[in-house]
Protein backbone atom coordinates (compact mmCIF):
# COMPACT_ATOMS: atom_id res chain seq x y z
CA UNK A 1 0.00 0.00 0.00
CA UNK A 2 1.23 3.62 -0.78
CA UNK A 3 1.71 6.08 2.01
CA UNK A 4 -1.73 8.16 3.31
CA UNK A 5 -1.04 11.28 1.22
CA UNK A 6 -1.33 8.92 -1.87
CA UNK A 7 -4.13 7.20 -1.24
CA UNK A 8 -6.98 9.09 -2.90
CA UNK A 9 -5.27 10.09 -5.87
CA UNK A 10 -4.09 6.92 -6.84
CA UNK A 11 -7.72 5.54 -6.53
CA UNK A 12 -8.89 8.39 -8.84
CA UNK A 13 -6.09 7.71 -11.49
CA UNK A 14 -7.45 3.64 -11.47
CA UNK A 15 -11.08 4.49 -11.77
CA UNK A 16 -10.29 7.22 -14.52
CA UNK A 17 -8.43 4.09 -15.98
CA UNK A 18 -12.05 1.88 -15.83
CA UNK A 19 -9.82 -0.06 -12.93
CA UNK A 20 -11.78 -1.18 -9.86
CA UNK A 21 -10.28 0.13 -6.79
CA UNK A 22 -9.20 -1.42 -3.18
CA UNK A 23 -7.77 1.36 -0.85
CA UNK A 24 -6.11 0.99 2.19
CA UNK A 25 -7.35 2.63 5.15
CA UNK A 26 -7.39 5.96 5.69
CA UNK A 27 -9.68 6.50 2.33
CA UNK A 28 -8.21 9.47 2.23
CA UNK A 29 -5.37 12.03 3.39
CA UNK A 30 -7.91 14.92 4.28
CA UNK A 31 -11.41 15.19 3.41
CA UNK A 32 -11.81 17.09 0.27
CA UNK A 33 -9.79 14.26 -0.94
CA UNK A 34 -12.79 11.93 0.47
CA UNK A 35 -15.29 13.51 -1.50
CA UNK A 36 -13.60 12.96 -4.61
CA UNK A 37 -13.06 9.90 -4.28
CA UNK A 38 -16.79 9.31 -3.68
CA UNK A 39 -17.92 11.32 -6.80
CA UNK A 40 -14.85 9.36 -8.89
CA UNK A 41 -16.33 6.02 -8.15
CA UNK A 42 -19.90 7.18 -9.19
CA UNK A 43 -18.67 9.17 -12.13
CA UNK A 44 -16.87 6.45 -13.62
CA UNK A 45 -18.69 3.66 -12.36
CA UNK A 46 -16.46 1.44 -10.57
CA UNK A 47 -16.28 -0.69 -7.41
CA UNK A 48 -14.20 0.85 -4.37
CA UNK A 49 -13.75 -0.83 -1.47
CA UNK A 50 -12.07 0.49 1.87
CA UNK A 51 -9.48 -1.57 3.64
CA UNK A 52 -11.59 -1.49 7.08
CA UNK A 53 -11.28 -5.53 6.89
CA UNK A 54 -13.39 -5.31 9.57
CA UNK A 55 -16.67 -4.97 8.03
CA UNK A 56 -16.16 -8.27 6.52
CA UNK A 57 -15.28 -9.72 10.12
CA UNK A 58 -18.14 -12.80 10.74
CA UNK A 59 -17.14 -11.49 14.72
CA UNK A 60 -17.69 -8.07 14.61
CA UNK A 61 -20.97 -8.29 11.29
CA UNK A 62 -22.50 -10.67 13.97
CA UNK A 63 -21.77 -8.42 17.14
CA UNK A 64 -23.48 -5.08 15.48
CA UNK A 65 -26.36 -7.08 14.63
CA UNK A 66 -26.75 -7.97 18.23
CA UNK A 67 -25.73 -4.77 19.53
CA UNK A 68 -28.66 -3.08 16.76
CA UNK A 69 -31.12 -5.68 18.45
CA UNK A 70 -31.40 -4.25 21.38
CA UNK A 71 -28.70 -6.66 22.76
CA UNK A 72 -27.33 -4.63 25.06
CA UNK A 73 -29.74 -2.22 25.73
CA UNK A 74 -29.88 1.24 24.64
CA UNK A 75 -26.52 2.38 23.03
CA UNK A 76 -25.99 6.00 22.89
CA UNK A 77 -22.07 5.89 23.36
CA UNK A 78 -19.06 4.18 22.00
CA UNK A 79 -15.04 4.62 23.37
CA UNK A 80 -12.15 3.52 20.34
CA UNK A 81 -9.19 3.16 21.89
CA UNK A 82 -5.85 2.68 20.53
CA UNK A 83 -3.69 1.81 23.51
CA UNK A 84 -0.51 1.01 21.48
CA UNK A 85 3.33 1.34 22.44
CA UNK A 86 4.72 3.69 19.75
CA UNK A 87 8.67 4.87 20.70
CA UNK A 88 10.44 7.30 19.37
CA UNK A 89 10.92 7.80 15.77
CA UNK A 90 14.42 9.37 16.33
CA UNK A 91 15.47 12.58 16.47
CA UNK A 92 14.42 15.36 14.16
CA UNK A 93 17.32 16.30 11.69
CA UNK A 94 18.72 15.99 8.00
CA UNK A 95 19.25 12.27 6.93
CA UNK A 96 20.12 10.66 3.36
CA UNK A 97 17.31 10.12 1.14
CA UNK A 98 17.72 6.36 -0.45
CA UNK A 99 19.76 6.36 -3.69
CA UNK A 100 16.63 4.50 -4.98
CA UNK A 101 13.71 6.75 -4.50
CA UNK A 102 12.88 9.58 -6.33
CA UNK A 103 11.97 11.99 -3.74
CA UNK A 104 9.55 14.02 -6.04
CA UNK A 105 7.60 11.69 -7.08
CA UNK A 106 7.52 9.95 -3.76
CA UNK A 107 6.30 13.37 -2.16
CA UNK A 108 3.35 13.30 -5.26
CA UNK A 109 0.31 15.15 -4.33
CA UNK A 110 1.90 16.60 -1.00
CA UNK A 111 2.65 19.80 -0.38
CA UNK A 112 6.10 21.03 -1.76
CA UNK A 113 9.17 20.82 0.22
CA UNK A 114 13.07 20.92 -0.86
CA UNK A 115 13.86 17.46 -1.06
CA UNK A 116 14.21 16.63 2.36
CA UNK A 117 14.34 13.78 4.76
CA UNK A 118 13.74 14.64 8.33
CA UNK A 119 13.65 11.01 10.22
CA UNK A 120 15.84 8.64 10.30
CA UNK A 121 13.61 5.82 8.86
CA UNK A 122 12.27 6.42 5.49
CA UNK A 123 10.03 3.48 5.46
CA UNK A 124 6.43 3.67 7.83
CA UNK A 125 7.50 6.36 10.02
CA UNK A 126 5.95 8.94 7.73
CA UNK A 127 2.99 7.91 9.17
CA UNK A 128 3.89 10.40 12.30
CA UNK A 129 4.64 13.40 9.85
CA UNK A 130 1.27 15.25 9.10
CA UNK A 131 2.49 16.14 5.39
CA UNK A 132 2.29 12.02 4.75
CA UNK A 133 0.31 10.72 7.60
CA UNK A 134 -2.14 11.37 10.29
CA UNK A 135 -0.86 9.48 13.24
CA UNK A 136 -2.41 6.96 15.31
CA UNK A 137 -5.56 8.12 15.28
CA UNK A 138 -5.92 8.24 11.36
CA UNK A 139 -3.52 4.96 10.97
CA UNK A 140 -5.20 2.69 13.43
CA UNK A 141 -8.13 4.71 14.34
CA UNK A 142 -10.26 4.57 11.20
CA UNK A 143 -10.52 0.92 12.11
CA UNK A 144 -12.55 1.09 15.49
CA UNK A 145 -14.06 4.75 14.30
CA UNK A 146 -15.90 2.44 11.34
CA UNK A 147 -17.07 -0.20 14.23
CA UNK A 148 -17.91 2.45 16.49
CA UNK A 149 -19.95 4.64 13.76
CA UNK A 150 -21.35 1.29 12.23
CA UNK A 151 -23.18 0.42 15.90
CA UNK A 152 -24.37 3.34 16.67
CA UNK A 153 -25.61 3.71 13.63
CA UNK A 154 -24.39 7.20 12.59
CA UNK A 155 -24.67 8.08 8.52
CA UNK A 156 -23.06 11.67 8.99
CA UNK A 157 -20.35 13.92 10.31
CA UNK A 158 -20.14 15.06 14.23
CA UNK A 159 -21.58 18.03 14.73
CA UNK A 160 -18.88 19.06 17.04
CA UNK A 161 -15.20 17.55 17.81
CA UNK A 162 -12.78 18.85 20.84
CA UNK A 163 -9.62 17.01 20.89
CA UNK A 164 -6.43 17.31 23.45
CA UNK A 165 -3.34 15.71 23.35
CA UNK A 166 0.26 16.37 21.89
CA UNK A 167 3.37 14.45 21.35
CA UNK A 168 4.46 13.91 24.64
CA UNK A 169 6.80 11.73 27.12
CA UNK A 170 10.05 11.19 24.76
CA UNK A 171 12.27 13.84 26.58
CA UNK A 172 11.43 12.28 30.09
CA UNK A 173 12.18 8.89 28.25
CA UNK A 174 15.31 9.90 27.19
CA UNK A 175 16.07 12.28 30.14
CA UNK A 176 17.46 14.90 27.39
CA UNK A 177 15.35 18.21 27.74
CA UNK A 178 16.31 19.31 24.37
CA UNK A 179 15.63 16.18 22.30
CA UNK A 180 12.65 16.91 19.75
CA UNK A 181 11.13 13.74 17.80
CA UNK A 182 11.26 14.04 14.16
CA UNK A 183 7.37 13.10 14.17
CA UNK A 184 4.56 16.06 14.68
CA UNK A 185 1.44 14.12 14.93
CA UNK A 186 0.10 13.08 18.45
CA UNK A 187 1.05 10.35 20.47
CA UNK A 188 -1.50 10.25 23.44
CA UNK A 189 -4.61 12.16 22.09
CA UNK A 190 -8.45 12.35 23.01
CA UNK A 191 -10.82 13.17 20.63
CA UNK A 192 -14.70 13.92 22.00
CA UNK A 193 -17.27 13.53 18.81
CA UNK A 194 -20.88 14.94 19.22
CA UNK A 195 -23.51 13.77 17.62
CA UNK A 196 -26.53 15.00 19.29
CA UNK A 197 -27.75 12.55 21.12
CA UNK A 198 -24.75 10.49 20.43
CA UNK A 199 -21.33 10.24 21.31
CA UNK A 200 -17.47 8.96 20.21
CA UNK A 201 -14.46 9.22 21.80
CA UNK A 202 -11.23 8.16 20.63
CA UNK A 203 -8.29 7.69 22.67
CA UNK A 204 -4.28 7.60 21.67
CA UNK A 205 -2.06 6.31 23.87
CA UNK A 206 1.42 6.14 22.66
CA UNK A 207 3.87 5.67 25.61
CA UNK A 208 4.32 2.69 28.18
CA UNK A 209 0.21 1.17 28.39
CA UNK A 210 1.21 -0.60 31.48
CA UNK A 211 -0.98 0.25 34.37
CA UNK A 212 -2.45 3.24 32.59
CA UNK A 213 -5.96 1.80 32.15
CA UNK A 214 -9.14 2.45 34.52
CA UNK A 215 -10.83 -0.70 36.29
CA UNK A 216 -13.48 -1.03 34.17
CA UNK A 217 -11.32 -1.04 30.77
CA UNK A 218 -8.89 -3.38 32.23
CA UNK A 219 -11.48 -5.73 33.62
CA UNK A 220 -13.50 -5.30 29.76
CA UNK A 221 -10.31 -6.30 27.67
CA UNK A 222 -9.77 -9.18 30.78
CA UNK A 223 -5.73 -7.43 30.79
CA UNK A 224 -4.12 -4.85 32.95
CA UNK A 225 -1.30 -4.39 31.00
CA UNK A 226 -0.46 -3.99 27.05
CA UNK A 227 -2.11 -2.79 23.93
CA UNK A 228 -5.51 -2.61 24.18
CA UNK A 229 -7.25 -1.79 20.61
CA UNK A 230 -10.46 -2.00 19.86
CA UNK A 231 -13.66 -0.30 20.47
CA UNK A 232 -16.02 -0.44 23.72
CA UNK A 233 -20.38 0.39 23.62
CA UNK A 234 -21.87 1.38 26.65
CA UNK A 235 -25.46 0.12 26.61
CA UNK A 236 -27.72 0.40 29.51
CA UNK A 237 -27.77 -3.55 30.17
CA UNK A 238 -24.26 -3.79 29.43
CA UNK A 239 -21.09 -3.37 27.06
CA UNK A 240 -19.92 -4.97 24.26
CA UNK A 241 -16.62 -4.92 23.46
CA UNK A 242 -14.80 -5.15 20.55
CA UNK A 243 -11.39 -7.15 21.13
CA UNK A 244 -9.90 -8.33 18.07
CA UNK A 245 -10.64 -8.41 14.50
CA UNK A 246 -12.36 -12.04 15.00
CA UNK A 247 -13.38 -11.32 18.51
CA UNK A 248 -16.09 -9.50 20.24
CA UNK A 249 -17.53 -10.26 24.06
CA UNK A 250 -20.86 -9.24 25.64
CA UNK A 251 -20.34 -8.39 29.32
CA UNK A 252 -23.31 -7.56 31.39
CA UNK A 253 -23.23 -4.53 33.90
CA UNK A 254 -21.47 -6.78 36.66
CA UNK A 255 -18.66 -7.18 33.66
CA UNK A 256 -20.38 -11.15 33.68
CA UNK A 257 -19.68 -12.95 29.91
CA UNK A 258 -23.16 -13.11 28.39
CA UNK A 259 -21.86 -14.27 24.89
CA UNK A 260 -19.10 -14.30 22.82
CA UNK A 261 -18.53 -13.18 18.48
CA UNK A 262 -16.07 -15.06 17.22
CA UNK A 263 -14.70 -15.48 13.43
CA UNK A 264 -12.67 -13.78 10.52
CA UNK A 265 -13.96 -13.15 7.17
CA UNK A 266 -12.75 -12.44 3.29
CA UNK A 267 -12.52 -8.88 2.82
CA UNK A 268 -10.50 -9.31 -0.72
CA UNK A 269 -12.76 -11.68 -1.39
CA UNK A 270 -15.61 -9.78 -0.83
CA UNK A 271 -14.14 -7.29 -3.47
CA UNK A 272 -13.24 -9.46 -6.03
CA UNK A 273 -16.99 -10.47 -5.68
CA UNK A 274 -18.02 -7.22 -6.59
CA UNK A 275 -15.70 -6.13 -9.17
CA UNK A 276 -16.46 -9.64 -11.39
CA UNK A 277 -20.48 -8.64 -11.04
CA UNK A 278 -19.62 -4.97 -11.58
CA UNK A 279 -21.95 -4.18 -8.49
CA UNK A 280 -20.87 -2.03 -5.64
CA UNK A 281 -23.78 -3.10 -3.85
CA UNK A 282 -21.90 -5.79 -3.11
CA UNK A 283 -19.20 -4.18 -0.79
CA UNK A 284 -19.18 -4.77 2.56
CA UNK A 285 -16.99 -1.49 3.07
CA UNK A 286 -17.90 1.20 0.02
CA UNK A 287 -15.95 4.37 -0.56
CA UNK A 288 -18.48 6.66 1.27
CA UNK A 289 -18.21 4.52 4.80
CA UNK A 290 -14.59 4.73 4.37
CA UNK A 291 -14.64 8.54 4.04
CA UNK A 292 -17.04 8.61 6.93
CA UNK A 293 -15.25 7.05 9.06
CA UNK A 294 -11.67 8.61 7.70
CA UNK A 295 -13.06 12.05 8.70
CA UNK A 296 -13.58 11.39 12.18
CA UNK A 297 -9.77 10.93 12.24
CA UNK A 298 -9.37 14.08 10.10
CA UNK A 299 -12.01 16.12 11.93
CA UNK A 300 -10.07 15.15 15.21
CA UNK A 301 -6.94 15.78 14.21
CA UNK A 302 -8.17 19.48 13.17
CA UNK A 303 -8.77 20.30 16.44
CA UNK A 304 -5.89 19.32 17.58
CA UNK A 305 -3.46 21.24 14.98
CA UNK A 306 -5.59 24.37 15.63
CA UNK A 307 -4.52 23.98 19.30
CA UNK A 308 -1.31 22.75 19.61
CA UNK A 309 -0.31 25.61 20.88
CA UNK A 310 -2.89 25.93 23.21
CA UNK A 311 -0.70 25.07 26.58
CA UNK A 312 -2.60 24.85 30.36
CA UNK A 313 -2.27 22.67 33.42
CA UNK A 314 -4.74 19.96 33.99
CA UNK A 315 -6.86 21.87 36.71
CA UNK A 316 -7.51 24.13 33.10
CA UNK A 317 -7.96 21.35 31.34
CA UNK A 318 -10.25 19.64 33.77
CA UNK A 319 -12.41 22.93 33.63
CA UNK A 320 -12.60 23.15 30.26
CA UNK A 321 -13.39 19.94 29.87
CA UNK A 322 -16.29 19.33 32.50
CA UNK A 323 -18.83 21.64 30.35
CA UNK A 324 -17.57 19.80 26.99
CA UNK A 325 -20.87 18.07 26.01
CA UNK A 326 -20.20 14.53 25.68
CA UNK A 327 -21.38 11.15 27.28
CA UNK A 328 -17.90 10.23 28.53
CA UNK A 329 -17.01 11.29 31.88
CA UNK A 330 -14.87 14.22 30.54
CA UNK A 331 -12.44 14.63 33.62
CA UNK A 332 -11.97 11.13 34.20
CA UNK A 333 -10.90 10.47 30.78
CA UNK A 334 -8.59 13.14 31.40
CA UNK A 335 -7.18 11.82 34.46
CA UNK A 336 -7.01 8.21 32.99
CA UNK A 337 -4.92 10.16 30.26
CA UNK A 338 -2.50 12.00 32.72
CA UNK A 339 -1.99 9.02 34.46
CA UNK A 340 -0.70 7.36 31.24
Amino acid sequence: ATPNHWHALCGIWAMQAGKHAYIEKPVCHDIAEGTALIVAAEKYKRVCQVGTQCRSSAAVRQAIQFLQEGGIGEVKFARGLCYKRRPSIGPLGDYPIPPEVDFDLWSGPAPFTTPRLTRPRFHYDWHWQRLYGNGDLGNQGPHQTDIARWGLGLDRHPDSVITYGGRLGYQAERKDDDYVDAGDTANTEVSIYDYGDKCIVFETRGLSVDNSADEEINRLFRSNKGNKIGVIFYGTEGYLVQRTYSHCVVYDKKFNVVKEFKGGGDHYGNFLDACQSNDPGKLNAPVREGHLSAAISHLGNISYYLGEKNKMSVEQAKKILADVKSLDDNVATLERTVQH
